[in-house]
């Protein structure tokens, strides 16, 4: 009895170590977490509240709609896609204008913040986009004054495009769970844009003033968590 027990005991003893050498192995290979990144489990879809009323700042009826949608690829990394559609016109003394079209944009955000705790949700960010517009204008009517006399006319619908892209600086914050508002100021930088002899493109949707070659723009946004699982997810919750 006292020989089986003891190989009894050694048996364990083997077990128990080479178990713990197992798993010694794992955590080299594939260490727990031990960092303070943010972390968003599902796809944060958005809504731009100010597209609506930036006549109150811009001269012009210019008003629109916008939606987003962003992910985790990695830590502090966010892959964004926005796409919005906007209208303006500008009816003056001397000319009547109307564009409009849709406009999408591509882009990723990078977090500038740590988390305490995993409850932690809010992020400062730095971000890059690369946007597409197509657009209409139409020039209804226009008035010009000379020494005989004003010139009056019209130019029929002409379909553009133009292209540029945006640096974003940007905050996010978590209000209720999964619930969120945020604000992002962008430099545009206008890339590609089709121009015509007459009338010259004067409005890119997404854009702005076409003839500008850089405009500022800022937005003021709320933000829902769909909430789901990735594989990294489940990996984490079973360590």
């Amino acid at each position: 009895m006292k020989i089986s027990s003891y190989t009894l005991l050694i048996c364990l003893l083997t077990l128990t170590l080479s178990s713990y050498g197992q798993e010694e192995e794992e955590q080299k290979i594939k260490p727990k977490r031990t960092d303070n990144f943010i972390r968003m489990d599902g796809i944060r879809l958005g809504v731009d509240i100010t597209r609506p009323f930036q006549s109150t700042w811009i001269k012009g009826d210019r008003k629109g709609m916008e939606f987003s949608a962003e992910m985790e690829l990695r830590p502090n990394i966010y892959p964004v896609a926005e796409a919005g559609w906007e209208k303006f016109s500008l009816d003056q003394d001397f000319v009547n204008y109307n564009s409009s079209g849709p406009y999408i944009r591509f882009g990723i955000n990078y977090n500038l913040l740590s988390a305490a705790t995993k409850e932690e949700k809010d992020i400062l960010y730095l971000g890059f986009r690369y946007g597409i517009s197509f657009a209409k204008q139409e020039v209804s009517s226009y008035k010009i004054d000379n020494y005989w006399g004003p010139i009056t006319g019209s130019f029929p619908s002409q379909n553009y495009q133009s292209q540029w892209f945006e640096l974003v600086f940007g905050l996010t914050g978590e209000i209720f769970k999964n619930f969120y508002l945020g604000w992002s100021l962008r430099g545009k930088f206008n890339v590609i844009q089709k121009d015509f002899d007459l009338p010259p493109a004067f409005f890119n949707p997404g854009y702005g003033k076409a003839e500008n070659s850089m405009n500022f723009d800022f937005s003021y946004s709320m933000f829902y968590t769909l909430p789901f699982e990735f594989g990294r997810n489940k990996k984490e919750k079973k360590q």
